[in-house]
């Protein structure tokens, strides 16, 4: 990749999570961290980011957090509208879930804003992959990169969730079988091992593609354990692993008795 392409791959990830670092945009493009830097500077000399030692926030971006994460669905509808901490935790469980991406694996990125930055950095990667989401907003993200084949199910559009949920949603995705599927929770209970998500409808398209997958994971950055409401469409155990961000030992410790690993 050359740099005025990589630079326009670094745009996008700060235009979705608000910061980079160096280290990690190295790791991602396989780059020296002389290099990013450079890629850095030439972005903040055209007024495209604004440097901080160790990295870069988006123009306009707070260098800290005022507000408290916010429940995800509800904010899925102004997908712009987002506090730094919480693309930060985000993009964590985010770069996490794109290690257990293989390249030429069929995977699935349900309606989640978690998965709406691991297209991100699948669009900034190179592994040849087919994604089906019911998202709409991943296939735009996905169409820069010719290496990814990004699939759209369709079904009954959800403005509120920017996505296909519903029957026709369901019927859809019944042939359709995954390598991996990458689901998102509105919240997470780990004293009845509920996870829920937003309404029946959405719940229901999350089982399907969790039926119709090899491996299953669970996205859940910190915030998804201190909520405790909505559809119950699984149990932690339904899932392969739980990829987090979270650092709390006695909520890392609640996940593995329910006999999932967590990834952190």
């Amino acid at each position: 990749m050359f740099p005025k392409q990589r630079r326009e791959k670094i745009l996008e990830i700060l235009d979705s999570a608000g910061h980079v670092t160096v280290e990690e945009l190295s790791v991602l493009f396989g780059v020296s961290v002389d290099s990013i830097r450079k890629d850095l500077k030439a972005l903040a000399d055209a007024g495209k980011c604004r440097r901080e030692y160790g990295g870069a926030f988006r123009v306009g971006e707070p260098s800290r957090p005022a507000t408290p994460v916010p429940a995800e669905s509800p904010a899925l509808a102004n997908l712009n509208d987002d506090t730094l901490l919480g693309n930060e935790n985000r993009m964590a469980v985010a770069r996490r879930a794109y290690m257990e991406i293989n390249d030429g694996d069929t995977i699935f990125l349900d309606i989640s804003r978690t998965n709406l930055c691991l297209a991100d950095i699948i669009a900034a990667g190179d592994k040849r992959l087919v994604v089906t989401t019911n998202m709409i907003e991943i296939p735009k993200r996905l169409a820069g990169n010719p290496r990814v084949t990004a699939l759209s199910t369709g079904g009954y559009l959800n403005a509120q969730l920017t996505g296909f949920i519903g029957s026709a949603t369901i019927s859809l995705l019944e042939p359709l079988l995954f390598a991996k599927a990458f689901i998102g929770a509105e919240g997470v209970d780990l004293q009845t091992s509920a996870v829920l998500a937003y309404n029946m409808d959405d719940g229901s398209v999350k089982q399907r593609a969790l039926q119709n997958a090899s491996y299953k994971f669970l996205l859940a950055d910190r915030s998804k354990f201190r909520i405790h409401k909505g559809y119950r469409f699984g149990s932690v155990n339904d899932f392969t692993a739980v990829i987090t961000d979270e650092t709390n030992p006695d909520i890392l410790r609640a996940i593995v008795r329910t006999g999932t690993p967590a990834l952190c």
